[in-house]
């Protein structure tokens, strides 16, 4: 019933701000910007809730860069092309650009120049850098979270929301409020993230190596699954090979049910990614992966044991009065040490260390406790080589009123499988 209802809502906006001519006219087209080891996953949610309020996807946008190149040059000469691209793309002679993190840096040094700020109508700057103008005179909006509470940029719209972690500030409800009242001079119709009817759901997005957002040249399979047991159900739904930027889709999809999708590379391991029902489409997935060298390097794999990087574009707080709660199997995983709010933990990386058939509840593992936005916990999960258990990741959020979310995944053998399973950041 609530899928229904929330459907009809959905429809409703679209008539009421897509089918007046006047209102789409309007409407800019909007460039996302990542900020460190980010990607267009941050700005999946509230892309979903510009469209629920009548910005058609083709308005959306986001620019990806490598952020392990310690200097901005190379991302300030892709964002130049991007904007370019989506001006002419759109036939818009300007784009309102939302930036995020580092992604301000980049975008204060772009504004700059007087020739690229006129490409710019409005700007979004959050929990990013100060200043003591808006960049290139642009009309300013400025977001504060955690990370920056006494952030300021002169002349601009200043907002500190420091109740929300760095990266929810990006994602979160609130946060899409105060930047659809910038950009549009009213207030959004709903800040919720609205179901659409489930045989209108599209998935598209890229497979990419993380943190360079590299292209993966390989093939995506979609899976539908047994939500109760993670076990694939029939045949699969799609197989398509990845564009030469790793681009995939869009696929059709059912709303209400749950996915497996796969990432299968020639002489690799299958990279399987598991999610809660798509309610609404989405073009901004990113299934990430790391090359050898890469961070998961540092999980022991084996025969015996799952390894599973668990991900939430908000972060994961296990040291406060209300805390985040992450159970594999029934057993929280965030102790006090493995998530503090301090350290700003958006994905939990969960194995059995050193293989010895053991847990190690508490300890934030190595090297794990000392990367931004990351950590490890010694988790012995059981596997089965055809993957037919299953494994049951539960996350209790905080602010959630009790509720609990659950994706059941197969219990691959680490040594053969990497398994990765994304929770959304919003909560209804």
């Amino acid at each position: 019933m609530r899928i229904a209802l929330a459907a009809l809502i959905a429809a409703l906006v679209s008539t009421v701000v897509v089918s007046a001519p006047a209102r789409a006219e309007t409407l800019t087209p909007i460039v996302f910007v990542h900020g460190q080891q980010g990607s267009a996953q941050q700005w999946q949610s509230n892309a979903k809730r510009f469209s629920g309020n009548g910005y058609p996807d083709a308005l959306l946008h986001a620019y990806e860069y490598d952020t392990s190149v310690l200097t901005n040059d190379h991302a300030i000469a892709g964002l130049e092309a991007f904007i370019a691209d989506v001006k002419a793309r759109t036939g818009s002679s300007k784009v309102d650009v939302v930036a995020h993190s580092r992604g301000t840096i980049v975008l204060h040094t772009y504004l700059s120049s007087p020739a690229r700020a006129a490409s710019v109508r409005r700007y979004v700057n959050v929990d990013g850098r100060s200043s003591a103008t808006p960049p290139g005179g642009v009309p300013t909006l400025a977001l504060w979270g955690s990370l920056q509470p006494t952030g300021f940029i002169g002349g601009a719209v200043n907002v500190h929301l420091t109740t929300l972690g760095h990266t929810e500030t990006t994602t979160s409800a609130d946060g899409f409020a105060h930047m659809y009242r910038f950009l549009r001079g009213r207030s959004a119709l709903t800040t919720r993230v609205l179901p659409e009817l489930p045989t209108a759901v599209r998935i598209a997005g890229r497979a990419t190596y993380y943190p360079e957002n590299e292209g993966v040249d390989g093939v995506v399979q979609v899976w539908q699954l047994d939500g109760s047991t993670g076990a694939r159900v029939g045949t699969p739904r799609h197989t398509v090979r990845t564009g030469s930027d790793g681009s995939f889709g869009p696929l059709p999809v059912d709303g209400r049910e749950h996915y497996e999708l796969v990432v299968l590379r020639e002489g690799q391991s299958p990279h399987h990614f598991y999610f809660e029902p798509f309610e609404r489409s989405d073009r901004f997935l990113r299934l990430q992966l790391s090359r050898p060298g890469g961070v998961t390097d540092n999980i022991d794999r084996c025969s015996t044991h799952t390894a599973l990087t668990i991900i939430r574009n908000r972060e994961w707080w296990s040291d406060q009065l209300d805390s985040d709660r992450l159970e594999l199997n029934g057993v929280n995983v965030l102790a006090p040490a493995v998530s503090p709010r301090l350290r700003q933990v958006l994905a939990a990386f969960a194995f059995d260390d050193g293989c010895d058939l053991a847990s190690t509840p508490g300890v934030v593992l190595p090297p794990f406790a000392t990367l931004p936005f990351l950590t490890g916990v010694d988790a012995y999960l059981p596997a089965r080589a055809d993957g037919g258990g299953t494994i049951r990741v539960t996350e209790a959020a905080r602010g959630d009123a009790g509720r609990t979310r659950t994706i059941a995944v197969p219990n691959w053998p680490s040594d053969a499988h990497s398994v990765t399973v994304q929770f959304n950041d919003y909560l209804d």
